[in-house]
């Protein structure tokens, strides 16, 4: 018989997108007694049951009286429409499916039931807590990423993070940019006036606390804050005290004390959340709204609860650290993320990827994929001994295609002045045409009326550049 973890499990491995469990104690009166049952049923405006597609029973002992009392009650008073199927385990992996009026649909696995992904699912009457869908769902069945992308400037840094989060509701993200005057309190949250007929004084949330908010009231949903250059600020600085948060417990760690001594026999922290915690009175009561305390799963959340990263929460970054005027990254900062690479390379297999080699640049016969493999060699070659040699290659999406042609204007704007203020800002002589002195002259040579493989003739080694691109190994 499949517990409800094995079953929360499975469901995730489906791609439902949202798994609300319960768990109801006093599940043998249920059998003795459908009034709650009844409770639930005729309570049209109880979340859990008004969004329910299938509602699955986990405990077959008790099963049978849960479904006889479904039918008695069906037939005096209908269950809403939006709940579609009771699902009834019978052994093993198998379930009796029944429609909202009691009748019997089929009889399959749960893998074949649910293979059209519902948005909910309920989960009930398991009686062991150390294997509920609850417990787990609520404690450890997320496992929170905090990754930093980098890479040249145009490898797809951003277009990885957007690709990963495609399929991610918008709801669930928030973005954020930072940039040289980025600060604290504009991230986290700060204190503005308002005016209604007259001055007030109200806590206004940054990204941070929104999307912290949502992760806390909504623990069975995954969230992501994503953070697009990163050290473009100083994100020491912006994150503030709240750097403290990126320490997350690790499997089989635990927290129950924090500075909460009164929640200590509720409040447990396991896999996934902050290790430590920050204590900040105008977050706690954004979290809270107009509520004393709120129940959070198995966190109990008050005045007096200091401020921790929850286990749906990931934070996910961008760096280029070619860029001009950047602020330094540093190691302690660093060590709290996973760092990745994101390639300079073509896959050829992907069709965006080869529209984007096969571009040509204007009308010169030359292709973008050609052109970037010839100068990020030159590049490295004529950089090589100095730092940060790799960081000054060309990206892949350095410069986007419009209907496969670059235009010469966008190529000369772009990449010559790139290679001209950036990367061969002290080699120019030996990069490009003699008499070459100013960007004005570079620009305007490359947009002059001519033809063809001609525009190239503001590289002192187009000869090179030409055989390069007759390479039958390209």
């Amino acid at each position: 018989m499949m517990t409800s973890y094995e079953i929360a499990h499975l469901l995730e491995k489906l791609g439902v997108r949202e798994t609300k469990a319960e768990t109801y104690p006093n599940t043998y009166s249920l059998v003795n007694s459908d009034s709650f049952l009844a409770q639930q049923v005729s309570n049209r405006d109880s979340a859990s049951w008004k969004k329910a597609e299938y509602i699955i029973l986990t405990d077959m002992q008790v099963s049978q009286g849960i479904l006889n009392g479904w039918k008695k009650l069906t037939e005096r008073d209908p269950l809403p429409r939006a709940i579609q199927k009771l699902c009834v385990p019978t052994s093993g992996n198998q379930f009796d499916v029944y429609d909202s009026q009691g009748n019997l649909i089929k009889s399959d696995s749960l893998e074949k039931i649910i293979k059209h992904t519902p948005d909910i699912v309920d989960i009930l009457n398991d009686n062991n807590p150390l294997t509920s869908a609850k417990f787990n769902l609520n404690r450890s069945s997320f496992t929170p990423s905090q990754i930093i992308y980098y890479g040249v400037p145009g490898c797809g840094k951003s277009n990885k993070i957007r690709e990963q989060l495609k399929n991610v509701p918008e709801k669930n993200k928030v973005r954020v940019v930072f940039h040289p005057e980025y600060t604290n309190a504009e991230f986290i949250g700060q204190i503005l006036p308002k005016v209604n007929g007259h001055v007030t004084y109200e806590f206004t949330s940054g990204p941070f606390t929104q999307i912290i908010k949502l992760a806390y009231l909504n623990p069975n949903e995954q969230f992501y804050l994503v953070i697009e250059e990163i050290n473009r600020g100083n994100a020491a600085a912006i994150f503030g005290d709240t750097f403290q948060l990126l320490d997350r417990l690790k499997a089989g760690e635990t927290d129950s004390l924090g500075n909460d001594p009164a929640n200590a026999a509720v409040n447990t922290f396991t896999e996934g959340w902050s290790q430590y915690f920050v204590q900040n009175d105008d977050v706690n009561a954004y979290i809270r709204g107009t509520e004393n305390s709120i129940q959070i799963g198995n966190i109990r959340f008050d005045s007096n609860t200091a401020i921790r990263l929850p286990p749906n929460l990931s934070i996910l970054a961008t760096m280029n650290t070619s860029d001009q005027n950047v602020f330094t990254l540093d190691n302690a900062f660093q060590r709290r993320f996973d760092m990745e690479l994101v390639r300079n390379e073509f896959d050829l297999t992907q069709p965006a990827v080869n529209a984007q080699y096969n571009a040509e640049i204007d009308d010169t016969g030359i292709k973008w994929g050609q052109f970037w493999g010839w100068i990020n060699a030159k590049i490295t070659a004529t950089l090589k001994g100095l730092s940060s040699t790799e960081d000054k290659r060309l990206g892949v999406w350095f410069v986007s295609n419009v209907g496969g042609i670059i235009d010469d204007k966008v190529f000369a704007e772009k990449v010559l002045k790139f290679l001209w203020d950036d990367v061969f800002k002290f080699k120019r002589p030996q990069i490009f045409a003699d008499g070459t002195d100013t960007l004005e002259k570079l620009i305007n040579s490359f947009e002059k009326p001519s033809e063809g493989k001609e525009r190239f003739d503001v590289f002192k080694d187009k000869a090179n550049l030409v055989a390069f691109v007759a390479s039958p190994t390209l």
